[in-house]
């Protein structure tokens, strides 16, 4: 079911239409004659200016009135959102963990009476080509191409997720990556694993540079030295995981936990560990982050830091939709809870 508009977002879609129409050519009337006219309280029409006036639209002239900023950047509204993800995700939206994310943006779009396009090229959101088929976009990309996001949001409203920006003023929806990590780390610990690895994702973004000092922080909290052997770069892929154990497990005191920075790595972890002969978790415990589906699958279930989708969708298309409408929220960076799924990748260590 499509959700009812507020009142003031009514007017505001109104007054926008009224001027690409030519009803409303260069000044507005005033508010309380507004009210009159569309029998509507003289407050919901005022917030409904003010929201336009913060999104660019209009402009205010003190004593003389609220005026038509610029005409040539209201365009008919299309219904439709776009999505893009940066090239440097491999396997793009077909990754299980962006394949899930995709899903759940498009069901929420569905939801709020928009339809959802892909994008995977920044060339395709060139304004020329885009500004007319999109209202606003939701991007989940690096920091590398930020350049070119502060060229986009000329054109339309973005929300960002995974990945917040430099520049403030854009919105984002990502996930407490630091703490999710603690959480795993705490579980390791009490397990009796003082020897923990740890297995990045990409370190050029704040989702792998969170989730890696998430761990460091916990191993200071637990008065263990960092250890360089213990820390392998990988890159979200399955391959960088199963290199990664088989580096730590050449070492001549291998760890016996080894935390993951995504699901996809953990899953390596595993069958490297397995093909070496040895046994998770008896031999090596493992955490995975995501909890993408396949992670309550394999033998044995991985434990895992489950990431809330559902309302990464929710929050950054209702937020989306909002700037869409002219409407800014009041929290324009929103940072959810992962939390700790346990399953049977981990054991509690003997003691000697």
């Amino acid at each position: 079911m499509i959700k009812s508009q507020p009142k003031y977002v009514f007017i505001q879609n109104k007054i926008i239409e009224d001027i690409r129409t030519g009803h409303i050519v260069d000044q507005l009337p005033g508010e309380r004659e507004l009210a009159k006219q569309l029998n509507i309280s003289y407050m919901t029409v005022r917030k409904a200016i003010d929201n336009l006036v913060a999104a660019g639209a209009l402009y205010k002239v003190p004593t003389k009135g609220t005026f038509v900023n610029n005409c040539e950047t209201i365009k008919p509204a299309t219904r439709n959102i776009g999505f893009f993800l940066d090239d440097r995700v491999q396997d793009s939206i077909s990754s299980p963990y962006f394949s899930l994310v995709f899903r759940a943006l498009e069901k929420e779009a569905v939801l709020n009476g928009y339809n959802l396009i892909y994008f995977s090229d920044f060339k395709d959101l060139d304004s020329a080509k885009s500004v007319n088929k999109i209202d606003g976009i939701i991007i989940s990309c690096f920091p590398r191409l930020e350049y070119k996001l502060l060229e986009l949001k000329k054109y339309f409203p973005i929300v960002l997720i995974g990945n917040s920006a430099a520049d403030k003023s854009m919105p984002s929806v990502i996930i407490d990556n630091f703490n999710g990590i603690v959480e795993a780390m705490d579980y390791l610990w009490n397990l009796g694993h003082s020897r923990i690895g740890f297995i990045t994702g990409l370190l050029d973004s704040c989702v792998g540079k969170d989730r890696l000092q998430g761990y460091i922080s916990s191993l200071n909290k637990f008065g263990i030295t960092e250890e360089d052997d213990l820390i392998y770069e990988g890159d979200y892929s399955y391959e960088s995981g199963a290199k990664g154990v088989e580096k730590m497990l050449s070492l001549a005191l291998p760890p016996s936990a080894i935390v993951c920075a995504n699901d996809s790595m953990a899953i390596g972890a595993v069958k490297a560990i397995h093909e070496k002969g040895l046994e998770v978790p008896g031999n090596i415990s493992i955490v995975g982050f995501d909890d993408i589906t396949v992670a309550s699958q394999i033998y044995p279930p991985l434990t895992t830091v489950a990431a809330p989708i559902s309302e990464i969708a929710a929050g950054s298309v209702n937020m989306l939709i909002s700037l869409i409408n002219g409407v800014i929220p009041e929290n324009k960076h929103i940072a959810l809870d992962a939390h700790l799924v346990i399953r049977e990748s981990c054991i509690a260590l003997k003691c000697a």
